[in-house]
């Protein structure tokens, strides 16, 4: 092949290529073209945690005017969406994007509670980022409970690792029902089977007070019932005070 004839071979090939694509450009209609039918969530973790609903994204969207149904791709802006679905307390991260139907797809991952917070009239979450989270009216997460005098910089600091390690500990996980703490956040616990009450004292060496209890807790009822005591103090290093019940 001469140099002539590669020339127009490759002119040749170029024209082809150039009218598949004017084709294409006609028969294929460009994605600003499509229109949203519909909204699609998806939302992680939904079986453990039922905070964000269909119908939570939706009315957010229309209130911020960007609800994307019944609008050109053209006209959808995503991170408008995105942005505005991230007011809601609820919400960790969202992505908005398009379907291959034409429809928009938002995925979102919802904060974690880790325990729930509930004093002086007020109730919120401590979640997984150590950050207050706002109680929600059409569900509740079985975490721990926490009343009294709770402050929220003891909550998110020494009571957060406190709650994450009782929490670790198949043996601490369901053993308490609540906790206590007063102003000087010292920490009580309330356990599910027995009446008493588990006196922490401050949360310093809290592992080793667990581990008193524990102990305490397996040779008790070899000497005494479980009404025995009314309180259980694991304040003082090495021993267990324990208050007899008033009779």
């Amino acid at each position: 092949m001469n140099l002539l004839q590669k020339i127009l071979f490759t002119l040749f090939v170029t024209l082809i290529v150039v009218g598949l694509w004017s084709v294409l450009a006609f028969v294929v209609p460009s994605n600003d073209t499509k229109k949203c039918e519909n909204i699609h969530l998806i939302v992680s973790d939904y079986d453990d945690f039922k905070f964000v609903s269909d119908n939570d994204v939706r009315v957010q969207l229309q209130n911020s005017g960007v609800y994307p149904v019944g609008k050109l791709h053209s006209d959808i802006d995503l991170t408008e969406m995105e942005e505005s679905l991230m007011k809601l307390n609820m919400v960790k991260s969202v992505k908005c994007y398009f379907a291959t139907n034409g429809d928009v797809n938002v995925s979102v991952s919802q904060r974690i509670p880790v325990f729930r917070v509930m004093e002086a009239g007020r109730s919120y979450y401590i979640d997984n980022e150590r950050k207050r989270m706002s109680t929600s009216i059409k569900f509740s997460a079985y975490v721990p409970v926490v009343t009294g005098n709770v402050n929220f910089e003891f909550a998110s600091t020494n009571l957060y690792d406190f709650v994450v390690y009782l929490q670790s500990k198949s043996r601490w996980r369901s053993a308490f029902t609540q906790i206590y703490v007063y102003s000087n956040n010292k920490v009580e616990l309330v356990p599910r089977v027995g009446d008493f009450v588990v006196k922490m004292g401050s949360l310093e060496r809290y592992e080793s007070k667990l581990e008193k209890l524990d102990k305490f807790l397996k040779v008790l009822p070899k000497y005494h019932s479980w009404d025995k005591y009314s309180v259980i103090n694991l304040e003082f290093k090495d021993q267990v005070v324990c208050t007899k019940r008033k009779k």
